[in-house]
C-alpha cells in the first residue's frame, strides 16, 4: 500500500505540494529526469487540468481512504502473530550511510510525537514490540543465500523529527493507519530504493522475496506470518499507463517482465515498487490471486505530477 503524504492531507491542499514539483530540477519520468517546464511541455496533450478541480481531488481522496479502511479491515481479519514490514528510509535515519538492505533486530519500535501526527503517528507515544528472534533467523537465512545485510540493532535518531528515536514514516504509517497503534510482533526490513549507487535491482528485490519465503518456511515456529509492503507506485510523476502495466505483472506473478523493465523506470518514488515485489514473491507458492482494491491516480499539477495509489493484497484461501 502507499504511504503518501497526500493521503493524510485535505485534498483541498494537494496543489500546494505542486510547488515542490515545479521547483524540482530532476523529475523522473520514464527513463530520464525532466525539469518541470520540460515535463509540462511533454505531457501537455494529456490534459490533466480536469483532475485538478477540488471536486475531483476530494473524490479521489475519498476512494483512497476507503481502500485504506478496507486494507486495515483485512489485516484485522487475518490477525497475524507476526508481521514483516518491508519499507525504506528516505534519509531520515541513514544520513551518512546508504545500506542496500537492513533488518531491524532490536527489541522495540517507537511511534508518536514528534512524528507527523495524523496519518503517520498518533498524538501520544506508542511503543511496539519488535521480534529479535525472527530478525536473527532472517539475517542468518538470507546471509546464507548470498545477501550482505546490515543488522540494525537500534534505531538511529530520526533527523526529520528533531533527532527523536521515532520509526521512519513509511513504517509509522503501517503501525498507525493500518494496525491502529496495536501491533503484533514485527520485524522491519529496510531496502534502499531511492539512493544510488546502492539500490538493489528489481531482480535482487525478487530474490529478496524468494529468500524471505525460504526463511519463513524454515523458521521453527507455528506462528502465522504476514508481510506488508509500505511504498507506492509511480511518483512524483504519476504515470497511469505504467502503473497499470505493473499492476498486471503483479497479478500475473510476472517476475521476468518486472525484471526486464529498464531500471531507470524504477527511480525516485517509483523505485518503491521494489518493496511490493518481495510480497508477491513470498506469496507465489500459495497460488493466491492478487486482489486489487483500487488504483487511484492522484494529480497536483498540469504536468501530471502526483502519485499513483495502488491498494492490493494476496490472501491464501
Amino acid at each position: 500500500m502507499p504511504h503518501s503524504g497526500m493521503l493524510g492531507k485535505p485534498p483541498e491542499t494537494w496543489l500546494e505540494d505542486g510547488k515542490r514539483d515545479r521547483a524540482n530540477p530532476e523529475l523522473w519520468y520514464r527513463t530520464k529526469t525532466w525539469t518541470y517546464p520540460e515535463l509540462e511541455a511533454e505531457r501537455g496533450a494529456e490534459n490533466f487540468a480536469p483532475f485538478l478541480s477540488v471536486e475531483e481531488r476530494r473524490a479521489r481522496w475519498e476512494r483512497c481512504n476507503r481502500a485504506l479502511d478496507e486494507m486495515a479491515r483485512i489485516y484485522r481479519d487475518v490477525n497475524p502473530d507476526v508481521v514483516i514490514i518491508i519499507g525504506k528510509d528516505q534519509k531520515e535515519i541513514f544520513t551518512t550511510m546508504s545500506p542496500s538492505l537492513a533488518i531491524y533486530s532490536g527489541e522495540t519500535v517507537r511511534n508518536g510525537p514528534p512524528g507527523r501526527v495524523g496519518i503517520y503517528a498518533p498524538d501520544h507515544t506508542v511503543v511496539h514490540q519488535a521480534y529479535p528472534e525472527l530478525a536473527q533467523h532472517l539475517l542468518r537465512s538470507l546471509q546464507a543465500d548470498g545477501f550482505d545485510l546490515m543488522d540494525l540493532q537500534a534505531w538511529p535518531p530520526n533527523t526529520w523529527l528533531q533527532n527523536a528515536d521515532v520509526v521512519p514514516h513509511g513504517f509509522g504509517f503501517v503501525y498507525h493507519r493500518v494496525m491502529g497503534d496495536v501491533a503484533p510482533l514485527t520485524v522491519p526490513v529496510l531496502m534502499n530504493t531511492f539512493y544510488p549507487p546502492t539500490q538493489p535491482s528489481m531482480s535482487r528485490a525478487i530474490e529478496l522475496g524468494k529468500g524471505l519465503l525460504k526463511a519463513i518456511k524454515s523458521w521453527d515456529s507455528d506462528k502465522t506470518v504476514a508481510v506488508i509492503a509500505s511504498g507506492g507506485l509511480s511518483h512524483f510523476v504519476c504515470d497511469e499507463a505504467f502503473d497499470r502495466k505493473l499492476i498486471g505483472m503483479l497479478q500475473a506473478y510476472d517476475f521476468d517482465g518486472l525484471a526486464a523493465i529498464d531500471d531507470r523506470y524504477y527511480q525516485s518514488g517509483t523505485s518503491e515498487l521494489k518493496l511490493y515485489v518481495p510480497v508477491m514473491a513470498v506469496m507465489v507458492d500459495t497460488g493466491a490471486e492478487m486482489t486489487l482494491l483500487d488504483y487511484v491516480p492522484c494529480y497536483r499539477t498540469e504536468a501530471g505530477t502526483g502519485e499513483g495509489m495502488g491498494f492490493m493484497y494476496w490472501k491464501p484461501q
